[in-house]
């Protein structure tokens, strides 16, 4: 009986000696933190747009509209978004099938123009300015930034949604990056020369 006590002592003791346990004298290892996904920017205009957004996949263009006659022979066309969705123009009280993102007497309204108009290449708010040249090809309108090559149309430094222009053409405003849907103002050799009392009505249409 002693004999087998101070056989298993020297066991254990021997057990000791070699580390023991399952572990195999290895340390145990922390598994690795996942690194967390980014918080997604949020678009400071949807915010400053509220509710109901427009809703992007229904952006359809611009209606352009003479804006006002700085001179005789200078015009300034304006830009508005359009959204072809019926339920949303129901929702912001202007029924129908197209509307503006909001009345232009709206405090959000500029904010959602912004929204669903996205950025121009000119790194603001608001649409891409053409001239229609003598081949049918639009040319871009500069006077910014960056250059164009339209010889008749200028941006306006305090808004993209304005462009100022000198002589009669087709003029067209296109989504900003990533947009496709555009509007156009056309204006005949005989809206030049003279002020007119009420210019929004100029613009024609193809």
């Amino acid at each position: 009986m002693r004999f087998a006590r101070l056989l298993a002592l020297a066991a254990l003791a021997a057990a000791s000696a070699c580390g023991g346990g399952s572990s195999g004298g290895r340390t145990p290892t922390t598994p690795a933190t996942p690194t967390p996904a980014p918080t997604p920017t949020p678009n400071p205009f949807a915010a400053a747009c509220g509710t109901p957004l427009p809703p992007l996949e229904d952006f359809y263009g611009y209606g352009v509209k003479v804006q006002l006659e700085p001179t005789r022979n200078r015009k300034v066309l304006n830009a508005s978004p359009l959204v072809r969705n019926a339920e949303y123009c129901a929702a912001i009280g202007q029924p129908g099938t197209f509307c503006r993102t909001r009345f232009e007497t709206d405090p959000q309204r500029a904010a959602c123009d912004h929204y669903i108009s996205g950025m121009s290449d000119e790194g603001r708010p608001g649409p891409i300015w053409y001239e229609e040249d003598g081949k049918g090809e639009l040319v871009r309108c500069g006077g910014l930034s960056l250059a164009g090559g339209a010889p008749n149309c200028t941006l306006k430094p305090e808004n993209q949604y304005l462009l100022d222009v000198r002589a009669p053409g087709k003029y067209v405003a296109c989504g900003g990056a990533g947009k496709k849907s555009c509007g156009a103002c056309i204006l005949a050799n005989g809206t030049f020369g003279v002020i007119h009392r009420t210019p929004a009505g100029l613009c024609g249409t193809d």
